[in-house]
């Protein structure tokens, strides 16, 4: 079963239990375990658990994305799992479902991010996010995708909310201040993120085909990586030539204004790699990449 079929194995309470298991020395009984995740209170001197389903859930979600075994009696971190902050979970959950193999049923997390990148890239635009709404996004995306979970659909409107907080826990997305409007699927923080885990020379100029292949190898569901491509096969939808999808363009431009990197075009255009047209930004093309030593944080 997905993660995503877990409905209450929440990234901080995934997190949780990770940290506590860690601070118990990486094993625990069931019932220890149990009262971690959720310890009730007592009202009129009777003990409640409201949601009995939390530590299930939590625990199924754990196992699922392999960093907890369990059984009846005791839950215990996977053997050599050392996680300090919930950044490093971040970065080893997306490892971890960035290499899964097509038909696991943890893929379609990053399989539907990669379709959310080729739809914006066959639409010209992100929009139709917004407009498609909650549930007939989460149709769109279950017809667009691959393989069954166990109620048979890889999503639904119950998954898709799952989806997108898994997405904003691993820097995919953004949620927006309005009540019941889908989080803004940007992979900004990601990215950045990334940049920070990639041998890369700082303060250089670097080639844009360079930059964008190496986080393609890293980030497959955006423009050019084997998860996009997939999405593109699947949808039978060819991108345009060295022209980057809205998704990945407005990821990039935000990290350009805010000095992550920059992106540096030359006076001859030849060959440039073009972002989606924004005729509100400066950059339309760059040719060269710069990452800025202040740039890079962990």
């Amino acid at each position: 079963m997905s993660v995503l079929a877990r409905p209450q194995g929440l990234p901080d309470r995934v997190w949780s239990l990770v940290a506590g298991l860690s601070a118990l020395g990486g094993r625990t009984d069931r019932a220890t375990f149990e009262a971690l995740i959720n310890p009730g209170f007592t009202r009129d001197n009777v003990f409640i658990q409201t949601k009995t389903e939390l530590a299930r859930d939590t625990l199924g979600a754990a196992s699922s994305l392999g960093l907890v075994d369990y059984d009846r009696n005791e839950a215990a971190l996977k053997e050599g799992l050392e996680l300090a902050s919930a950044d490093d979970l971040a970065d080893y959950l997306h490892d971890h479902l960035s290499n899964l193999a097509s038909g696991d049923t943890n893929a379609v997390m990053f399989e539907a991010y990669a379709w959310v990148a080729a739809e914006s890239d066959r639409q010209g635009d992100l929009g139709w996010i917004y407009d498609w709404g909650r549930d007939e996004f989460a149709d769109k995306a279950n017809q667009a995708l691959v393989g069954e979970d166990e109620d048979g659909h890889p999503m639904n409107q119950y998954k898709a909310v799952a989806w997108r907080r898994w997405l904003h826990f691993m820097g995919l997305g953004v949620p927006l201040p309005i009540a019941g409007t889908p989080d803004f699927p940007s992979p900004a923080a990601r990215i950045s993120r990334e940049l920070a885990r990639m041998d890369l020379p700082s303060d250089q100029e670097i080639p844009a085909g360079t930059f964008l292949a190496g986080l393609a190898e890293r980030m497959p569901y955006l423009d050019g990586g084997r998860l996009f491509l997939q999405a593109c096969q699947r949808m039978q939808h060819n991108p345009r030539p060295n022209t980057l999808s809205p998704l990945y363009s407005a990821a990039l431009r935000d990290l350009h204004d805010n000095g992550t990197l920059v992106l540096r075009p030359r006076g001859d255009a030849s060959g440039a790699t073009k972002l989606t047209e924004d005729d509100s930004h400066l950059i339309q093309t760059f040719n060269l990449v710069i990452v800025p030593t202040a740039g890079v944080t962990e």
